[in-house]
């Protein structure tokens, strides 16, 4: 686990037992992930704010986002918050969590749309969306090739005209969602076109 320190943290930060540590890193590390994995965990977490009214929250929102992850399904992140919903009697972080907040967190990740920030939660559910998609601007051409190359072998299932198609339309409507949203510096929106300009050719 040396290779993943902010998972490590966050398992400490929330308190969490022995066996919901080993759930987490057990669905993690299922056969059919590639990018899904314990490595995207822990670069998500990089991007949590480390002092924020909700980063306990947040926390416990991207261990459980992807616990339940089947490529061929449509209910990941609903099958995610029913786990995370059975489970969260046993977190014991040093405040209660809003668990209610959690949850808004986890089905956002479906439809990754940036709410107006009226609220402090508002601002964490968008902070946590935004560190979800942070490997569409990543610095590092190779994490991003990685990425890239995760997200095929998971929809392996799929011919690869249609993969390319469907690929093509999700990141194009990703990017341009991004740079309309205000969530991202200047930097950050110039990675962002070149990752997926890498990607599209």
């Amino acid at each position: 686990m040396s290779d993943h320190p902010s998972l490590i943290a966050a398992f400490d930060r929330l308190n969490l037992p022995g066996d919901m540590r080993a759930l987490i890193i057990g669905h993690h590390s299922e056969a059919q992930r590639y990018y899904h994995t314990l490595r995207h965990i822990d670069l998500m977490l990089g991007q949590i704010p480390a002092h924020h009214a909700f980063t306990p929250e947040m926390t416990a929102a991207t261990l459980f986002h992807d616990i339940i992850y089947d490529p061929a399904r449509g209910d990941n992140e609903e099958l995610s918050l029913a786990m995370f919903q059975s489970a969260s009697d046993v977190f014991l972080p040093p405040e209660p969590l809003d668990k209610r907040l959690v949850a808004e967190m986890i089905l956002a990740t479906k439809s990754h749309h940036f709410s107006d920030e009226r609220t402090a939660q508002d601002q964490a559910v968008n902070l946590l969306l935004k560190a979800d998609l942070s490997i569409l601007w990543h610095a590092d051409p190779e994490v991003y090739a990685w990425y890239a190359a995760g997200v095929r072998k998971e929809y392996g299932f799929v011919p690869e005209v249609r993969f390319r198609e469907a690929r093509a339309t999700i990141l194009t409507r990703l990017r341009d969602d991004l740079l309309l949203s205000g969530q991202l510096t200047l930097a950050e929106q110039d990675m962002l076109k070149r990752n997926i300009g890498w990607e599209l050719g």
